[in-house]
């Protein structure tokens, strides 16, 4: 006895309220709801394959009736794209699509997610692993890296490296596979932010300067040291890298127990960034925080000196590391700020179908070339 294919159906459009939304609908009971619930608006209800068609969608509610005062229907378009293969397009706010979701798990059709019905349907793996992280990635720049490795930089790679076994030219083989290990940091942060960390003594400006890298006001700020008792975390863009940034407490000796929690949270944070910016208040010149905050991370770190609109004085006994001055008030410096941010996040950027590892699977993949020829793809 043959068994019956599953009925799946899957939202293909984004999360987002958007004018349409699309449902795709898969499988033997595909053509069997649509006629209990979807009637054409012209001609036979008959659907031909890549043909577009207009409707009225009628939903019962969860309990399995129409409601008394129910509308004549939701206006849908219903494209048939496979012999059990059908979408819907309806309104694109949620509560449309989610109605009609609900309608198809009740009558026994089981609903996936977009990423699960995606990975089903494709055999390649850098293909795969490509395409859903684009799904998440969040800046243009980043999803530029990735359509690279999805239309064949990086599995290029990987085969020159193969066939470099292949003629056993180990060398050639690890010198090929190193290059490609070098972009693993960017690879990483495709889709995970960077964490970037403002840091230093109290009421040196962090909050301030939070603000006004994100364009409004996060964080709240105030003359008394101390307004700040826990870590701020906003995720933003800077020059097309995705940044995750943190506003600490200020690094200071307090009697106050829960400055004590944040100042203790700003230590931690910092020895996980992956850039401290050190603010310096020129009035207050360098301090022994402040000389504590760089011996923790002495190669991802840069000074910044604020309130450059006073315009003090820059400090003497500033140590030799990378250092700008800004103004939070007048956005002085501001822009060069980013783009050092973006320098100390990726000082090298990949060229245009750069190969980038960009997964941990596909990582771990290159490593088991090096342990035996039967572990190579």
């Amino acid at each position: 006895m043959t068994e019956l294919k599953e009925s799946t159906a899957c939202k293909i459009t984004g999360d987002a309220p958007s004018a349409i939304a699309v449902i795709e609908l898969i499988g033997p009971q595909a053509i069997e709801w649509l006629a209990r619930h979807w009637t054409p608006a012209h001609r036979s209800d008959m659907i031909r394959i890549d043909a577009i068609r207009y409707g009225i969608l009628r939903l019962p509610t969860r309990a399995g009736e129409l409601p008394e005062n129910a509308p004549a229907g939701e206006s849908v378009v219903v494209c048939r794209t496979a012999e059990d293969r059908y979408e819907l397009h309806c309104h694109g706010g949620h509560a449309a699509s989610r109605a009609i979701l609900n309608c198809l798990l009740d009558e026994g059709i089981r609903i996936q997610s977009a990423i699960e019905s995606f990975a089903q349907t494709q055999t390649d793996p850098i293909d795969t692993e490509a395409t859903l992280e684009l799904l998440k990635a969040k800046t243009l720049r980043t999803a530029r890296i990735l359509m690279d490795q999805k239309r064949g930089a990086l599995r290029d790679a990987l085969n020159q490296i193969d066939r470099a076994l292949d003629r056993a030219d180990l060398p050639e083989a690890q010198r090929l596979a190193q290059e490609l290990k070098s972009w693993s940091e960017v690879g990483r942060h495709l889709t995970t932010p960077f964490d970037v960390l403002l840091c230093g003594p109290p009421n040196v400006g962090k909050s301030s300067l939070l603000n006004r890298i994100l364009g409004y006001r996060r964080a709240i700020v105030h003359d008394q040291a101390g307004t700040t008792r826990d870590l701020l975390v906003e995720e933003t863009s800077i020059e097309g890298w995705p940044v995750r940034i943190q506003d600490s407490a200020g690094i200071r000796t307090s009697g106050d127990l829960t400055e004590q929690l944040g100042v203790q949270r700003a230590i931690e944070a910092s020895s996980s960034a992956d850039l401290q910016l050190i603010l310096v208040d020129p009035a207050e010149g360098w301090t022994q925080a402040h000389q504590g905050l760089l011996d923790s991370k002495p190669h991802k770190s840069m000074l910044v000196l604020t309130k450059a609109d006073l315009q003090l004085p820059s400090p003497n006994s500033l140590p030799d590391c990378p250092s700008l001055s800004v103004s939070s008030q007048t956005g002085e410096g501001i822009d060069d700020l980013l783009k050092a941010i973006a320098r100390g996040l990726v000082p090298v950027e990949p060229s245009e179908k750069q190969a980038v590892l960009f997964t941990e699977p596909l990582r771990l993949a290159l490593d088991r070339r090096f342990q035996g020829q039967d572990l190579r793809r």
